[in-house]
């Protein structure tokens, strides 16, 4: 059994990187999962098998399509980084992409009489932590389905929503630092921003890949090549669901407190590194 596992994950990897039908490489990707339930489950369930795939499945699933995660990322970065320096150099450009009563709360909330030193904007009791936190999770579960969902417009869903997303946070960036607010700003969001748009961009990249496959079928219909990719990229789909919820713990319980930047910094800089090793390094076994 260990020596045909093998094979059939030499075969699934040949299969992607030469770029054969779809349908065999879900076939091959369906026998590989089946033959990893076998060798390596723990105990049975759905629980035991999401926590299998967590464990090395969903790093390996998003190195086999790393080209859509790249496209993703340049969407949404390219944006954010562009209207960034748009903003930085002409401030007034702001109320051409944000409505200005957004912009007014925006800077109430990093820079008015309530924002407080250091990060955030108000300290919350437990309670608004729940409460903020359910509010996290719909508002990122939202941006991340309409990435996702987008493909089925043939991909131009997804596009607009990436790319607006990072239009949107590129010019909020750029207009807190420009009226001071920039160490407040930052404090709030170096601790979460690795999962959320890490999140973000996964599902953006299913999307991609799920538009694609309705413009490019390649010898299967088109429903039938929708189908096949849809469940190919399901693990990617629950796998940065979690992220996101990770995401809304990060915001609604670490964020909002008044610790000192350079601690801060060092929580953004630590949930980033932890996403970068797991991505890179776990689930080799999966792909090999």
């Amino acid at each position: 059994m260990p020596q045909r596992y093998r094979n059939l994950c030499q075969h699934l990897a040949i299969a992607r990187d030469r770029g054969y039908s779809l349908l065999l490489v879900e076939r091959l990707h369906n026998l590989v999962q089946s033959g990893h339930d076998i060798l390596y489950r723990t105990n049975s369930g759905i629980s035991g098998r999401m926590l299998n795939y967590i464990a090395g499945g969903f790093a390996a699933d998003l190195r086999a399509n790393l080209r859509w995660v790249l496209l993703s990322t340049l969407l949404i970065i390219g944006p954010w980084i562009i209207m960034m320096v748009v903003i930085r150099l002409w401030p007034d450009f702001i109320y051409v992409v944000i409505a200005p009563d957004d912009i007014h709360q925006m800077d109430d909330m990093y820079n008015g009489d309530d924002a407080f030193d250091y990060g955030a904007s108000i300290l919350r009791d437990s309670g608004s932590n729940w409460k903020m936190f359910g509010f996290y999770i719909y508002n990122n579960i939202s941006i991340a389905f309409r990435a996702f969902a987008g493909g089925l417009l043939a991909g131009l869903g997804t596009v607009y929503t990436l790319v607006f997303n990072g239009i949107h946070m590129g010019a909020i960036e750029a207009r807190l630092v420009n009226i001071g607010a920039g160490r407040n700003f930052y404090s709030f969001v170096l601790g979460h921003t690795a999962f959320e748009i890490g999140g973000i961009i996964i599902s953006g990249a299913t999307g991609l890949k799920l538009g694609w496959s309705l413009i490019m079928p390649g010898r299967l219909s088109r429903p039938d090549s929708l189908k096949t990719t849809a469940r190919s990229v399901l693990g990617l789909i629950c796998g940065s669901g979690i992220m996101l919820l990770i995401a809304a713990m990060i915001e609604a319980f670490w964020s909002p407190h008044n610790f000192p930047l350079p601690i801060k910094i060092a929580g953004g800089v630590f949930t980033l590194l932890l996403l970068l090793g797991y991505f890179i390094f776990t689930g080799r076994r999966h792909a090999a």
